[in-house]
C-alpha cells in the first residue's frame, strides 16, 4: 500500500508541475468567460453599485432597489416587489429626478426610471444608473415594463396581461406539416447552450487525465524507466498508485475551478443566480453529475491505462484511443438532438449504455427531468463496466506485456487476456 501511494505521490508532482496542466486548468475557464462576455449565457446587471436591503428571505435571494420618477401620474399606487427566480426588485418613488439621482449617487439604487409627462403619447421612459447595462434588456428593465402594463390596462388580470404582451401562444407557437403528421413549437431548446458547457466543465478534467495516464506509460516505457519501476513494484501497485494520482490531480483542478467561480460569484452574484435558475439543476443533480464523473473516470482512465501497457510508443497507440473514444465523443457530436430531445429513445439509449452514459445523461440532467429508474440503470451499467475494466486492465499489467515491443493489434490484446 505505501509503494501504490508512493506511485501517485509521484505522478502527481509530475503532472502538477507540468506547463501543459497549468494551461488546461487557466485555459476553459477563460474561455467560458469570453463566452459568457459575448452574452452565450445569460447575464444581469453588475449589483456592485446596488444596495442590498436585508430582509427575511430565502437562502441565495438577490433583493435590489430601483426607483421610478412619475412624471406622466401614471402608477397609481406602490408597486409590490418583483421577484423573478432568485433576483426580487423593490420600488421606490421619488418625487423628482433630483432626489432620484442623490439616491443613486450614495448606492441606494442599482438605478431609476423616469417617466416622461407624455408617456401616455409616446411611451418614453428614460432609465438611469451608474454604468450602462451589461446586456440590451436588464432583469429589472422588465420588471418595470410589467408594472406599467399593470397600470395601463388594471382591468386585466395578471394572465391576460401576459397574454397580451406575446399573443401568439404565448410567445411559443406551434407549427404542424400540411400532413398533421409532426409537430414542433416555436421554442428553441436546442439553442440552450448551457447543458452543453456544464457538461464540458465537469468531464474535461476526467478525461484529460485518462489522457495523462496514457502519455505517462509511454514516456515510462520509452525512457526505460518503467524497468526500473517494476524491479521494487508490482504492475497493479503501478496501475493503482497513478489512478490515484491523477484522482487527486482532478481534485485539484475542480477545487481551482470553485475558488474562481466563488470570486466570480462575489463579484456578480445576480448573473450567477440567473444561469443557476435557467439551469434548472438541483442540488441532487450535482450529486449526480459527481457520480457520472466518476464512473467516466473510472472507465476510460482504466482503458488508456490498458492502451498504455501495450502500445510501444505514442504513434501506436493513436489509432486506438480515438476508437476507444469515439463512444464518449458521439453525445458531444449530437447533443443538440439530445438538448432538443431529451426524452427520445437516442437521447435515452446514450444515457445508459456505459461508454456514452457520462456525457448524455449530464446533457440530459440539463435540459430534463431524468426518471430515477433510469439513473439507477445507467449508474449501476457503468459501475459494473468500469470494475470490469480495472479487472481486465490489471491483466495485461504484467512486466512481460509492459515491457514488450510488439505493436499494439485485436490479437495482441486477446494473447494478453487469456495467457
Amino acid at each position: 500500500m505505501n509503494k501504490t501511494i508512493l506511485v501517485g505521490l509521484r505522478e502527481f508532482r509530475q503532472r502538477i508541475r507540468s506547463r501543459g496542466f497549468w494551461l488546461g486548468l487557466l485555459g476553459l475557464p477563460m474561455t467560458f468567460l469570453i463566452i459568457w462576455a459575448v452574452g452565450s449565457v445569460a447575464e444581469l446587471d453588475n449589483p456592485s453599485s446596488a444596495a442590498t436591503i436585508p430582509a427575511a428571505r430565502p437562502r441565495n435571494t438577490i433583493v435590489v432597489a430601483v426607483g421610478y420618477v412619475d412624471q406622466a401620474d401614471l402608477i397609481q399606487a406602490q408597486p409590490a416587489d418583483a421577484t423573478v427566480g432568485r433576483l426580487t426588485t423593490r420600488f421606490t418613488a421619488f418625487a423628482d429626478i433630483a432626489a432620484a439621482q442623490q439616491a443613486l449617487q450614495r448606492g441606494a439604487l442599482l438605478a431609476y426610471y423616469v417617466i416622461a409627462p407624455d408617456y401616455r403619447t409616446t411611451g418614453a421612459v428614460e432609465r438611469v444608473s451608474l454604468e450602462l447595462p451589461s446586456i440590451a434588456a436588464p432583469l429589472d428593465a422588465e420588471q418595470v415594463d410589467q408594472v406599467l402594463l399593470a397600470n395601463l390596462l388594471p382591468h386585466l388580470d395578471d394572465a391576460e396581461r401576459a397574454l397580451l404582451r406575446r399573443p401568439l401562444n404565448g410567445g411559443s407557437p406551434i407549427f404542424v406539416d400540411v400532413n398533421a403528421t409532426q409537430m414542433a413549437t416555436g421554442e428553441r431548446d436546442d439553442l440552450n447552450f448551457l447543458p452543453f458547457l456544464i457538461t464540458i466543465l465537469i468531464m474535461t478534467p476526467l478525461f484529460t487525465s485518462g489522457s495523462y495516464l496514457l502519455q505517462s506509460l509511454l514516456q515510462e516505457k520509452s525512457s526505460r524507466v518503467m524497468e526500473v519501476l517494476l524491479l521494487s513494484l508490482r504492475p497493479t501497485q503501478l496501475l493503482t498508485g497513478k489512478l490515484l494520482g491523477l484522482s487527486l490531480l482532478t481534485l485539484v483542478q475542480y477545487l481551482i475551478w470553485a475558488g474562481f467561480g466563488w470570486l466570480a460569484f462575489s463579484v456578480q452574484q445576480t448573473t450567477f443566480l440567473r444561469t443557476l435558475d435557467a439551469s434548472n439543476l438541483s442540488t441532487a443533480d450535482l450529486g449526480l453529475f459527481l457520480l457520472y464523473a466518476l464512473g467516466g473516470y473510472l472507465l476510460y482512465a482504466t482503458v488508456m491505462a490498458g492502451i498504455g501497457a501495450l502500445a510501444p510508443n505514442l504513434e501506436n497507440s493513436r489509432a486506438w484511443v480515438f476508437i476507444v473514444s469515439l463512444p464518449i465523443l458521439i453525445p458531444f457530436y449530437l447533443w443538440t438532438v439530445i438538448v432538443a430531445a431529451p426524452d427520445e429513445p437516442l437521447a435515452t439509449v446514450l444515457s445508459l449504455v456505459p461508454f456514452s452514459a457520462p456525457i448524455a445523461m449530464l446533457l440530459r440532467i440539463g435540459a430534463t427531468t431524468v426518471p430515477a429508474w433510469q439513473h439507477v440503470l445507467s449508474l449501476t451499467l457503468l459501475a459494473l463496466t468500469g470494475l470490469g475494466a480495472v479487472w481486465l486492465m490489471a491483466r495485461l499489467f504484467r512486466a512481460q506485456t509492459l515491457l514488450s515491443g510488439e505493436s499494439l493489434s485485436l490479437r495482441r490484446i486477446w494473447a494478453a487476456l487469456t495467457t
